[in-house]
């Protein structure tokens, strides 16, 4: 079980898919304890805006926390072109991208920013002071139009308004793109969060600087809830990751089930099993790792550690919805 896992250090967090069992053979590793615990994030008090620059936000403290190396299960698929209706989830990535598709699809929350500013009935925008968040013509996965952050430390996104509209079982899905990933020691980045009544458990998606390894990873993982702060590394496919994709967009899927306490993960409609979870069987302390229900999720960056250089993040082709979307919907 995961007491039983061999330690490193201490180092960053966040979280989120859904896992059908964990496999018992995690190696538990952890960064440097200097770079956990708080560090430079800000806190949700950002301003909104009606595109253009956004309003500037408070600081705060972000999260750090260990890094989980491996782990999930195992015998979970790896995508495949099974659909749902007029779904198709397999791989091609050449049908991923064109033509925005989302709006008119039945799905419960859908954001392709196409429109003339950020939709601030729909998303709250917040931000660490000085970082801008803007609807662009510069990248787009689809359409004409994506989401650009430009975050010179700490975050920068867009949390949903009003109530929520899957509060037991949600599957998310976004497009994103990024120009660099950190190289700071165990820099930990989140590019979702969800957040909703319950134990405090913020359950992230993102990923994390291994600086053992000397290259990012994809990860989720959790803060504010009784398993603490800690990120899962991705091991998939079969023990030999690869790097989050630098300078050209992906597509993220995940489901948060509440009615079970499962999490998945998925990139470009596969499957990584190693990322999933369960209430017993995940990265963090030896407590139930419990799903919220669910009132918020917010979609873009935050890197909890100090970067000398600013980060730029396009998002795109946002989806909520109570059955997976797929990469091609």
């Amino acid at each position: 079980m995961l007491q039983n896992q061999p330690l490193l250090l201490g180092a960053c967090t966040f979280a989120i898919t859904l896992a059908l069992g964990c496999n018992d053979t995690m190696d538990r590793q952890r960064s440097p304890s200097n770079n956990g615990g708080n560090s430079s994030g800000g806190s949700n008090s950002g301003g909104s805006s009606s595109g253009g620059t956004a309003a500037t936000g408070g600081s705060g403290s972000g999260s750090g926390g260990a890094s989980n190396n491996s782990g999930g299960n195992q015998s979970l698929a790896t995508g495949g072109a099974a659909s749902n209706g007029q779904r198709d989830y397999g791989p091609e990535k050449a049908q991923f991208l064109g033509n925005a598709r989302c709006t008119g699809a039945g799905l419960l929350l859908c954001e392709d920013f196409e429109g003339a500013n950020i939709d601030t009935g729909k998303w709250k925008i917040e931000n660490s002071a000085g970082n801008t968040l803007e609807l662009t013509t510069s990248q787009a996965a689809r359409g004409s139009k994506s989401l650009h952050i430009v975050a010179n430390n700490g975050f920068g996104y867009v949390r949903t308004q009003g109530t929520f509209p899957a509060a037991d079982l949600y599957w998310g899905r976004m497009f994103i793109r990024v120009k660099r990933f950190s190289t700071i020691a165990w820099a930990h980045w989140t590019m979702a969060e969800a957040v909703g009544q319950g134990d405090g458990s913020k359950i992230r998606v993102g990923g994390q600087y291994n600086t053992n390894q000397i290259k990012n990873r994809w990860g989720v993982g959790s803060d504010g809830g009784p398993t603490g702060d800690w990120t899962t590394h991705d091991n998939d496919p079969g023990g030999a990751p690869a790097e989050p994709a630098v300078g050209e967009w992906v597509c993220l899927e995940w489901l948060h089930d509440g009615k079970t306490d499962e999490t998945r993960f998925f990139v470009d409609a596969v499957e990584h099993p190693s990322l999933a979870t369960t209430k017993n069987q995940h990265g963090g302390n030896n407590a139930p790792y419990v799903m919220p229900k669910f009132e918020s999720v917010w979609f873009g960056w935050w890197q909890y550690q100090q970067d000398p250089t600013a980060f730029e993040v396009w998002v795109d082709e946002l989806a909520v919805d109570d059955e997976r979307v797929g990469c091609k919907l």
